[in-house]
């Protein structure tokens, strides 16, 4: 009878020391515990190799659920891997008398070495692997469980991995990264169930648990930076610097956006969910800011203009042409409702430069001074040649002038015309190589007015003649 309480006194503390060291590593649920519905129960063998694997349920009691012979215990292979599993299902009955304790073994066997030790059952995380046999427990197998369902841990290292670092505080997210890191190496690794004392007397620890734990803490203290929503902020504000390059409805909006934005950075309570809103919300108002086409339509109504008014002649055609498909850009960009700002200002300085860039074609004039060259300056009156003239030193002196207005070139041109088509031929005369030729027209008309005059004096003095002779 002593016997039996020295030993019943030994177990409770075992049982006590165990749940203390438990407690000490956060790791509850790797006691040795009651088999529940539900629970998957695994054997590894890849040592022993035995072609087909039971169960056997019992308790401290002797009490079982099923004969060791009995089909309900057999087990499953899983796949093409040396994991064989067991799953308790609803109609075995595991509640009634707190069964705890398992036996593996090789089907249809009853050998000591085709079986393992009395094993206190653990939790459906772990699975048993035999390394041999035992010779001072029977000679049956003697091994260890390790962490074989690390679903839990796995489920929330993916889960967080989604995560976004620059949603968080870099404390909070320097803890939350570690924390991750070491989740990954538990899950890399094995995890064996260990014996906290040498003896064997104490509890269990297992990693896995530990890290499970920490993580969960690690998810829960994250911090939420707020300062991404003002930085976020501060940028929109930075747009409405330039609000006049906006039309006044989006600016509008986004304006109102900005207002609420700061009342949730301003709430001490703000969440992530709230955080990520406000920010999408920012983003959208100041990706929606429609830019002012006000400069747009005035550059295009003048450059309109230049062609209405016919000035356009009087340039180069390359010029001309580069000047027209900017225009047809601008009026693309103008109809187009989803132009950038950026668009909207390249089109208004792209038609800027095009008026800038259109180059006076130097060549009509260049011609018409040639023209020139060849006209005989002697036939014309002093007066026409001297207009002429002025106009020439005007247009050579405009030619060596490298700045030249439209206005100018057009007046010198127009002169130039003006001057050519008004020179007067000298009357009587014209001199050509400065040797004068004799007018064949002029002089038979004098002729024939000296023979007509003659005529008359003659026929006068034949008359007088006449009535003085008959007088006397």
């Amino acid at each position: 009878m002593k016997k039996i309480k020295r030993l019943s006194f030994i177990f409770l503390a075992l049982f006590i020391a165990l749940g203390c060291f438990s407690k000490i590593y956060g790791v509850d649920n790797i006691n040795v515990t009651t088999i529940k519905q539900g629970d998957v129960i695994y054997y590894d063998n890849s040592y022993t190799k035995w072609d087909n694997v039971k169960i056997y349920i019992f308790n401290k009691s002797g009490d079982h659920v099923f004969n060791w012979k009995d089909d309900k215990g057999q087990m499953q292979k899983i796949g093409n891997t040396d994991i064989w599993k067991f799953t308790v299902t609803s109609d075995i009955d595991v509640t009634s008398k707190n069964y705890d304790e398992v036996i593996f073994l090789k089907a249809d066997q009853s050998r000591n070495e085709d079986q393992t030790i009395d094993l206190g059952y653990i939790s459906s995380y772990f699975a048993y692997v035999s390394e041999g046999v035992n010779t001072e427990r029977e000679y049956k197998q003697m091994g260890y469980w390790y962490l074989y369902d690390k679903t839990e841990l796995k489920e929330l290292l993916e889960e967080c991995k989604k995560y976004e670092e620059k949603y968080y505080t870099s404390d909070s997210w320097a803890k939350f990264k570690t924390s991750m890191d070491d989740a990954q190496d538990v899950l890399d690794g094995e995890q064996k169930l260990e014996s906290v004392n040498e003896d064997g007397s104490g509890g269990y620890k297992c990693d896995y648990f530990y890290k499970l734990e920490e993580l969960q803490k690690a998810n829960d203290e994250l911090v939420i930076d707020k300062e991404v929503l003002n930085k976020k902020i501060k940028d929109a504000n930075e747009k409405l610097k330039n609000a006049d390059k906006y039309t006044e409805d989006s600016i509008d909006n986004l304006k109102n956006a900005i207002d609420k934005a700061q009342d949730k950075y301003d709430d001490d309570a703000l969440e992530l969910d709230e955080l990520k809103e406000e920010l999408t919300k920012l983003d959208d108002a100041i990706n929606n800011l429609k830019p002012n086409k006000d400069k747009l339509k005035e550059k295009l109504d003048e450059v309109n203009g230049i062609i209405d008014n016919k000035d356009l002649k009087y340039y180069t055609d390359d010029s001309v042409n580069a000047l027209k498909d900017k225009v047809n850009r601008g009026n693309e960009v103008y109809k187009n409702d989803e132009a950038t700002l950026e668009e909207v200002e390249n089109a208004t300085n792209d038609l800027d430069g095009g008026i800038k860039g259109l180059e006076l074609n130097k060549k009509m004039l260049e011609d018409l001074l040639n023209s020139t060259k060849d006209t005989d300056f002697d036939k014309y009156t002093d007066e026409t040649v001297t207009a002429l003239k002025s106009a020439i030193n005007s247009a050579e002196e405009l030619l060596k002038n490298g700045d030249i207005t439209l206005d100018k070139f057009k007046n010198t041109l127009e002169n130039l015309n003006t001057a050519l088509n008004g020179l007067i031929e000298k009357q009587g005369e014209v001199v050509t190589n400065n040797t004068q030729t004799p007018n064949t027209g002029s002089n038979i008309l004098i002729a024939i007015i000296l023979l007509s005059v003659g005529s008359i004096v003659l026929l006068i003095t034949f008359i007088y003649t006449k009535k003085a002779q008959k007088n006397n």
